[in-house]
Protein backbone atom coordinates (compact mmCIF):
# COMPACT_ATOMS: atom_id res chain seq x y z
CA UNK A 1 0.00 0.00 0.00
CA UNK A 2 1.01 3.55 -0.86
CA UNK A 3 1.84 6.19 2.00
CA UNK A 4 2.63 9.63 1.74
CA UNK A 5 6.39 9.00 2.47
CA UNK A 6 6.05 6.61 -0.68
CA UNK A 7 4.91 8.82 -2.63
CA UNK A 8 7.30 12.10 -1.61
CA UNK A 9 9.87 9.10 -2.85
CA UNK A 10 7.80 8.44 -6.28
CA UNK A 11 7.69 11.73 -6.98
CA UNK A 12 11.45 12.69 -5.96
CA UNK A 13 12.10 9.67 -8.61
CA UNK A 14 9.57 11.66 -10.94
CA UNK A 15 11.48 15.07 -10.64
CA UNK A 16 15.06 13.37 -12.08
CA UNK A 17 13.84 11.35 -14.61
CA UNK A 18 12.48 14.60 -16.40
CA UNK A 19 15.35 16.56 -15.77
CA UNK A 20 17.43 15.14 -18.99
CA UNK A 21 13.75 15.19 -21.03
CA UNK A 22 13.33 19.05 -20.18
CA UNK A 23 16.92 19.77 -21.01
CA UNK A 24 16.50 17.83 -24.59
CA UNK A 25 17.08 20.18 -27.18
CA UNK A 26 15.46 18.45 -30.62
CA UNK A 27 13.07 15.90 -30.90
CA UNK A 28 10.23 15.11 -27.49
CA UNK A 29 11.38 18.34 -25.67
CA UNK A 30 9.69 19.26 -22.67
CA UNK A 31 9.07 22.71 -24.43
CA UNK A 32 6.08 20.84 -25.68
CA UNK A 33 4.81 20.76 -23.31
CA UNK A 34 2.57 22.16 -20.93
CA UNK A 35 3.73 20.43 -17.90
CA UNK A 36 6.09 18.68 -16.29
CA UNK A 37 5.58 14.79 -17.33
CA UNK A 38 7.25 11.93 -17.93
CA UNK A 39 9.02 10.84 -21.28
CA UNK A 40 6.51 9.56 -23.74
CA UNK A 41 3.32 12.25 -22.48
CA UNK A 42 2.61 15.44 -24.26
CA UNK A 43 0.76 17.63 -22.21
CA UNK A 44 -0.81 20.85 -24.18
CA UNK A 45 -3.46 23.95 -22.99
CA UNK A 46 -6.98 22.61 -24.07
CA UNK A 47 -9.49 25.37 -23.13
CA UNK A 48 -9.35 27.74 -20.40
CA UNK A 49 -12.50 29.19 -18.49
CA UNK A 50 -13.04 32.94 -18.90
CA UNK A 51 -13.69 35.92 -16.70
CA UNK A 52 -18.17 34.61 -16.81
CA UNK A 53 -17.16 30.96 -16.17
CA UNK A 54 -14.11 29.98 -13.41
CA UNK A 55 -13.20 27.66 -10.99
CA UNK A 56 -13.70 24.34 -13.31
CA UNK A 57 -14.47 20.89 -11.64
CA UNK A 58 -16.34 17.78 -13.07
CA UNK A 59 -16.11 17.03 -17.13
CA UNK A 60 -17.63 14.65 -19.37
CA UNK A 61 -17.48 13.74 -22.98
CA UNK A 62 -20.33 12.47 -25.34
CA UNK A 63 -20.51 12.23 -28.94
CA UNK A 64 -16.86 13.96 -29.48
CA UNK A 65 -18.45 16.73 -27.43
CA UNK A 66 -16.98 17.85 -23.95
CA UNK A 67 -18.76 19.23 -21.05
CA UNK A 68 -17.38 20.65 -18.05
CA UNK A 69 -19.15 21.84 -14.90
CA UNK A 70 -17.50 25.18 -13.70
CA UNK A 71 -18.39 26.19 -9.95
CA UNK A 72 -17.40 29.78 -10.43
CA UNK A 73 -17.21 31.10 -6.39
CA UNK A 74 -20.31 29.19 -4.74
CA UNK A 75 -21.33 27.70 -1.74
CA UNK A 76 -20.87 24.11 -1.07
CA UNK A 77 -24.50 24.11 0.29
CA UNK A 78 -26.39 26.80 -2.10
CA UNK A 79 -26.72 29.16 0.63
CA UNK A 80 -25.62 32.06 -1.20
CA UNK A 81 -28.39 31.68 -4.14
CA UNK A 82 -25.52 31.82 -6.74
CA UNK A 83 -25.39 29.56 -10.12
CA UNK A 84 -22.69 27.65 -11.55
CA UNK A 85 -21.84 27.09 -15.35
CA UNK A 86 -21.97 24.18 -17.49
CA UNK A 87 -20.26 24.63 -20.73
CA UNK A 88 -20.33 22.59 -23.59
CA UNK A 89 -17.05 22.68 -26.13
CA UNK A 90 -16.38 21.01 -29.48
CA UNK A 91 -13.49 18.29 -29.54
CA UNK A 92 -11.07 20.56 -30.03
CA UNK A 93 -11.91 22.95 -27.37
CA UNK A 94 -13.97 25.99 -28.98
CA UNK A 95 -17.13 26.89 -27.21
CA UNK A 96 -20.33 26.00 -28.22
CA UNK A 97 -22.90 26.61 -25.62
CA UNK A 98 -23.35 27.34 -21.72
CA UNK A 99 -25.73 26.51 -19.26
CA UNK A 100 -26.56 28.29 -15.63
CA UNK A 101 -26.82 25.68 -13.10
CA UNK A 102 -28.18 26.54 -9.51
CA UNK A 103 -26.08 25.86 -6.65
CA UNK A 104 -22.40 24.52 -6.25
CA UNK A 105 -21.75 21.84 -9.40
CA UNK A 106 -19.58 19.25 -8.45
CA UNK A 107 -21.25 15.90 -10.23
CA UNK A 108 -21.65 16.08 -14.16
CA UNK A 109 -21.99 12.83 -16.35
CA UNK A 110 -24.57 12.26 -19.19
CA UNK A 111 -26.25 9.10 -19.96
CA UNK A 112 -24.99 7.18 -23.37
CA UNK A 113 -28.69 5.68 -23.75
CA UNK A 114 -30.31 9.46 -23.50
CA UNK A 115 -27.46 11.85 -23.91
CA UNK A 116 -29.26 13.40 -21.42
CA UNK A 117 -26.51 15.54 -19.01
CA UNK A 118 -27.11 15.34 -15.07
CA UNK A 119 -25.40 18.36 -13.04
CA UNK A 120 -25.78 17.91 -9.05
CA UNK A 121 -25.26 20.63 -6.78
CA UNK A 122 -24.33 21.62 -3.63
CA UNK A 123 -22.54 18.29 -2.07
CA UNK A 124 -22.32 19.68 1.36
CA UNK A 125 -26.21 19.91 1.98
CA UNK A 126 -29.26 21.08 0.69
CA UNK A 127 -28.21 19.08 -2.78
CA UNK A 128 -29.53 19.68 -6.14
CA UNK A 129 -30.42 17.92 -9.57
CA UNK A 130 -30.59 18.96 -13.16
CA UNK A 131 -30.85 18.08 -16.67
CA UNK A 132 -29.46 19.16 -19.79
CA UNK A 133 -32.15 17.83 -22.77
CA UNK A 134 -28.92 18.04 -25.38
CA UNK A 135 -31.30 18.92 -28.31
CA UNK A 136 -33.13 21.65 -26.83
CA UNK A 137 -31.19 22.74 -24.38
CA UNK A 138 -34.12 22.86 -21.88
CA UNK A 139 -33.07 22.41 -18.48
CA UNK A 140 -35.40 20.32 -15.83
CA UNK A 141 -34.83 21.08 -12.01
CA UNK A 142 -35.37 17.61 -9.50
CA UNK A 143 -35.79 18.19 -5.95
CA UNK A 144 -34.61 15.60 -3.04
CA UNK A 145 -36.33 14.79 -0.07
CA UNK A 146 -34.27 15.79 3.29
CA UNK A 147 -31.20 12.85 2.94
CA UNK A 148 -30.77 10.18 5.33
CA UNK A 149 -27.09 11.15 5.71
CA UNK A 150 -27.16 14.93 6.37
CA UNK A 151 -24.67 16.24 3.73
CA UNK A 152 -25.46 16.14 -0.32
CA UNK A 153 -24.64 14.36 -3.03
CA UNK A 154 -21.33 14.05 -5.28
CA UNK A 155 -20.44 12.30 -8.51
CA UNK A 156 -22.97 9.91 -10.34
CA UNK A 157 -23.01 6.89 -12.43
CA UNK A 158 -24.83 5.41 -15.27
CA UNK A 159 -24.41 1.32 -15.71
CA UNK A 160 -26.70 -1.49 -17.14
CA UNK A 161 -29.53 1.56 -17.33
CA UNK A 162 -29.52 2.16 -14.10
CA UNK A 163 -27.94 5.64 -12.32
CA UNK A 164 -26.13 5.98 -8.94
CA UNK A 165 -25.06 8.64 -7.18
CA UNK A 166 -22.67 9.39 -4.16
CA UNK A 167 -23.83 10.38 -0.81
CA UNK A 168 -21.18 12.97 0.15
CA UNK A 169 -20.54 15.19 3.23
CA UNK A 170 -22.08 12.23 5.61
CA UNK A 171 -22.64 12.57 9.16
CA UNK A 172 -20.39 10.52 11.61
CA UNK A 173 -21.53 8.49 14.80
CA UNK A 174 -19.54 9.60 17.58
CA UNK A 175 -17.18 6.81 16.99
CA UNK A 176 -16.58 8.08 13.42
CA UNK A 177 -18.51 5.43 11.59
CA UNK A 178 -20.72 6.71 8.62
CA UNK A 179 -23.79 3.76 9.30
CA UNK A 180 -25.75 5.99 6.34
CA UNK A 181 -26.02 4.89 2.45
CA UNK A 182 -22.54 5.94 0.99
CA UNK A 183 -24.37 5.02 -2.88
CA UNK A 184 -27.85 5.09 -4.02
CA UNK A 185 -29.94 3.98 -6.74
CA UNK A 186 -31.97 7.05 -8.53
CA UNK A 187 -35.47 7.05 -9.78
CA UNK A 188 -37.82 9.53 -10.40
CA UNK A 189 -41.46 10.24 -9.14
CA UNK A 190 -42.27 12.96 -11.75
CA UNK A 191 -39.59 15.65 -10.68
CA UNK A 192 -38.92 14.41 -7.37
CA UNK A 193 -35.90 12.07 -6.57
CA UNK A 194 -36.45 8.86 -5.23
CA UNK A 195 -33.30 6.83 -3.73
CA UNK A 196 -32.78 3.43 -3.05
CA UNK A 197 -29.86 2.18 -1.20
CA UNK A 198 -27.16 0.22 -2.94
CA UNK A 199 -24.25 0.06 -0.57
CA UNK A 200 -24.38 1.29 3.20
CA UNK A 201 -21.33 3.39 4.71
CA UNK A 202 -20.53 0.56 7.22
CA UNK A 203 -21.08 -2.43 4.56
CA UNK A 204 -18.75 -5.69 4.14
CA UNK A 205 -16.32 -6.17 1.62
CA UNK A 206 -13.70 -7.85 0.30
CA UNK A 207 -10.35 -6.47 0.42
CA UNK A 208 -8.50 -7.34 -2.98
CA UNK A 209 -4.64 -7.62 -1.22
CA UNK A 210 -5.72 -10.08 1.98
CA UNK A 211 -8.81 -11.59 0.18
CA UNK A 212 -10.20 -11.38 3.63
CA UNK A 213 -13.82 -9.79 4.69
CA UNK A 214 -13.05 -6.33 5.88
CA UNK A 215 -16.36 -3.46 7.60
CA UNK A 216 -16.18 -0.50 5.23
CA UNK A 217 -16.11 3.50 6.34
CA UNK A 218 -17.32 5.27 3.65
CA UNK A 219 -15.99 8.68 5.75
CA UNK A 220 -15.76 10.22 2.17
CA UNK A 221 -18.20 8.94 -1.16
CA UNK A 222 -16.54 11.49 -3.54
CA UNK A 223 -16.11 10.13 -7.48
CA UNK A 224 -17.59 7.58 -9.32
CA UNK A 225 -16.91 5.47 -12.59
CA UNK A 226 -17.10 2.11 -14.33
CA UNK A 227 -14.21 -0.42 -14.41
CA UNK A 228 -13.00 -1.95 -17.26
CA UNK A 229 -14.78 -5.15 -15.85
CA UNK A 230 -18.40 -3.12 -15.62
CA UNK A 231 -18.23 -2.74 -11.53
CA UNK A 232 -19.50 0.60 -10.23
CA UNK A 233 -16.63 2.08 -8.37
CA UNK A 234 -16.91 4.66 -5.58
CA UNK A 235 -14.17 6.86 -4.24
CA UNK A 236 -13.65 6.96 -0.76
CA UNK A 237 -11.52 9.94 -0.67
CA UNK A 238 -10.48 10.88 2.91
CA UNK A 239 -10.55 7.31 2.94
CA UNK A 240 -7.94 6.78 0.47
CA UNK A 241 -10.08 3.58 -1.09
CA UNK A 242 -11.49 2.47 -4.34
CA UNK A 243 -15.05 0.45 -3.63
CA UNK A 244 -16.18 -2.22 -6.21
CA UNK A 245 -19.64 -2.83 -6.82
CA UNK A 246 -20.53 -5.77 -8.87
CA UNK A 247 -24.15 -5.78 -10.11
CA UNK A 248 -24.82 -2.84 -8.20
CA UNK A 249 -28.05 -2.75 -7.11
CA UNK A 250 -29.61 -5.90 -7.59
CA UNK A 251 -29.44 -9.89 -5.76
CA UNK A 252 -26.02 -10.78 -6.98
CA UNK A 253 -24.41 -7.67 -5.86
CA UNK A 254 -20.87 -8.08 -4.23
CA UNK A 255 -18.26 -5.64 -3.05
CA UNK A 256 -14.56 -5.54 -2.81
CA UNK A 257 -11.78 -2.53 -1.88
CA UNK A 258 -8.67 -1.83 -2.72
CA UNK A 259 -6.28 0.34 0.00
CA UNK A 260 -4.19 3.01 -1.84
CA UNK A 261 -2.56 4.98 0.77
CA UNK A 262 -3.76 8.44 -1.03
CA UNK A 263 -6.62 10.48 -1.25
CA UNK A 264 -7.75 10.16 -5.14
CA UNK A 265 -10.14 12.35 -7.22
CA UNK A 266 -11.27 11.02 -10.87
CA UNK A 267 -10.18 7.33 -11.98
CA UNK A 268 -10.25 6.89 -15.24
CA UNK A 269 -10.08 3.24 -17.02
CA UNK A 270 -8.06 2.72 -20.35
CA UNK A 271 -10.38 -0.13 -22.03
CA UNK A 272 -8.98 -2.08 -25.50
CA UNK A 273 -8.19 -0.52 -28.90
CA UNK A 274 -8.62 3.21 -27.11
CA UNK A 275 -7.14 5.91 -29.06
CA UNK A 276 -7.86 9.36 -27.81
CA UNK A 277 -6.56 11.68 -24.82
CA UNK A 278 -6.75 12.14 -21.08
CA UNK A 279 -8.55 15.61 -20.13
CA UNK A 280 -7.05 17.13 -16.85
CA UNK A 281 -8.87 19.89 -15.38
CA UNK A 282 -7.24 22.18 -13.01
CA UNK A 283 -9.62 23.96 -10.97
CA UNK A 284 -7.64 26.51 -9.90
CA UNK A 285 -5.93 27.88 -12.76
CA UNK A 286 -8.94 27.94 -14.96
CA UNK A 287 -7.39 25.64 -17.31
CA UNK A 288 -8.19 22.08 -18.53
CA UNK A 289 -5.50 20.26 -20.63
CA UNK A 290 -4.60 17.44 -22.98
CA UNK A 291 -2.63 14.83 -22.40
CA UNK A 292 -1.87 12.12 -25.07
CA UNK A 293 0.55 9.08 -25.27
CA UNK A 294 0.19 5.36 -26.67
CA UNK A 295 -2.53 4.30 -24.69
CA UNK A 296 -2.66 0.93 -23.50
CA UNK A 297 -5.76 -1.11 -22.54
CA UNK A 298 -5.76 -2.36 -18.67
CA UNK A 299 -4.05 1.09 -17.70
CA UNK A 300 -5.69 3.23 -15.05
CA UNK A 301 -5.20 6.86 -14.23
CA UNK A 302 -5.70 8.47 -11.73
CA UNK A 303 -5.21 12.20 -9.65
CA UNK A 304 -5.10 13.14 -6.27
CA UNK A 305 -7.01 16.27 -4.79
CA UNK A 306 -5.03 19.66 -3.13
CA UNK A 307 -5.49 18.67 0.41
CA UNK A 308 -3.88 14.92 -0.57
CA UNK A 309 -0.52 14.07 1.22
CA UNK A 310 1.51 14.65 -1.99
CA UNK A 311 -1.01 16.61 -4.04
CA UNK A 312 -2.36 17.07 -7.53
CA UNK A 313 -0.78 14.66 -9.69
CA UNK A 314 -2.03 12.17 -12.66
CA UNK A 315 -0.48 8.84 -12.04
CA UNK A 316 -1.16 4.97 -13.05
CA UNK A 317 -2.76 2.70 -10.57
CA UNK A 318 -1.43 -0.67 -9.57
CA UNK A 319 -4.77 -1.99 -8.63
CA UNK A 320 -2.40 -5.40 -7.78
CA UNK A 321 -0.43 -2.85 -4.90
CA UNK A 322 -2.06 0.01 -4.79
CA UNK A 323 0.92 1.98 -5.75
CA UNK A 324 -0.04 4.89 -7.59
CA UNK A 325 3.18 5.71 -10.20
CA UNK A 326 3.19 9.97 -10.65
CA UNK A 327 3.04 10.54 -14.59
CA UNK A 328 2.46 14.45 -14.90
CA UNK A 329 3.02 16.84 -12.26
CA UNK A 330 2.19 20.97 -11.80
CA UNK A 331 -0.98 21.06 -11.19
CA UNK A 332 -2.76 23.63 -8.41
CA UNK A 333 -5.95 21.52 -7.90
CA UNK A 334 -6.48 18.34 -10.08
CA UNK A 335 -10.24 18.38 -10.21
CA UNK A 336 -11.36 16.40 -12.95
CA UNK A 337 -10.54 13.18 -15.03
CA UNK A 338 -11.86 11.65 -18.52
CA UNK A 339 -10.62 9.87 -21.31
CA UNK A 340 -11.89 11.52 -24.50
CA UNK A 341 -12.13 9.09 -27.31
CA UNK A 342 -10.37 10.06 -30.88
CA UNK A 343 -13.30 11.36 -33.06
CA UNK A 344 -15.18 8.37 -34.38
CA UNK A 345 -14.09 5.76 -31.55
CA UNK A 346 -16.91 6.72 -28.68
CA UNK A 347 -18.33 3.88 -27.85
Amino acid sequence: MLNTKSLGCLLGLFLVSIQPFASAGAEGCCEENALPALPGYTVKVWAKGTSDFTNPDSIEVDRGHVWVGYQNVTSKTGGDGKFSTVVEYSSDGHLLRQFAVPGHCDGLRIDSVTHKVWASSNEDGNPGLVSIDQGSGKITTYSFDPTAHGGGFDDMAFLNGKMFIAASNPTLDPNGVNNFPAVNQVTFNGTKVVLTPVLMGNASAIDTMSGLAVTLNEVDPDSMSIDASGNLVLVNQAGSELVFIANPGTTSQSVSRTLVGTQLEDTVWIKPAARGRLLVVDGKTNTIYSVETNFTAGTVYTETPDDSGVSSFIGTLNLATGIVKPILIGFSKATGLIFAPATGDEE
